[in-house]
């Protein structure tokens, strides 16, 4: 059985800083998504990014899908069996476990990262530099998603993120006891 982990969570929430950690420590793969988004500057490979006119040739390949605002965002059967970490918004959950049906091999583990508003504007304007209107902007487009994502608590493990080591702690123990690894290894694993 290969475990999928989809790490989900609200803009800056941390997400994709404690994927990473968790993801070199153990040498674990995070699938790099399609994007018709602008790439943000200072990103590396988060995502493959390509043009909305290029979306038409993967349409027979796609197993999740979200769009946000007007930005689109997916990925293919053989990256999801190829990664062990795929961040993706409540959305792009939905539609990827009605597509997996019947897909024996992939077990899907829904890890929600939290964090109040005031902690991810800080860490939006402050890391990542963004201005406060793009701020705004992405808050108020997966605001409903989120909302709906919230009251259903459809979620293995939520993890709060106001302090990124206690978060770490948490992730990397939920990673740890599903793939039944050594809890202080330094090594690289593959599972």
């Amino acid at each position: 059985m290969h475990n999928l982990y989809l790490i989900v969570g609200r803009t800056a929430s941390g997400k994709d800083s404690l994927t990473r950690a968790v993801a070199e420590k153990y040498g674990l793969k995070i699938l790099s998504s399609y994007a018709t988004r602008p790439k943000r500057p200072g990103e590396t490979n988060e995502h493959i990014f390509i043009s909305p006119e290029d979306v038409y040739k993967y349409q027979h390949d796609i197993i999740a899908y979200t769009k946000i605002g007007t930005y689109e965002y997916f990925s293919t059967k053989q990256q999801l069996l190829e990664s062990d970490f795929y961040i993706i918004d409540p959305n792009g959950i939905e539609y990827l476990q009605e597509k997996i049906k019947g897909i024996a091999n992939i077990e899907l583990h829904v890890i929600y990262i939290a964090a109040d508003y005031v902690t991810r504007k800080h860490r939006a304007l402050n890391n990542r530099h963004d201005k406060l209107a793009t701020f705004e902007s992405r808050c108020e487009a997966e605001e409903e998603q989120f909302i709906n994502f919230e009251c259903s608590r459809a979620w293995d493990e939520r993890i709060e993120n106001v302090n990124f080591e206690q978060a770490l702690n948490k992730l990397e123990k939920y990673i740890i006891i599903n793939n039944n690894l050594e809890e202080n290894t330094n090594e690289s694993k593959n599972w």
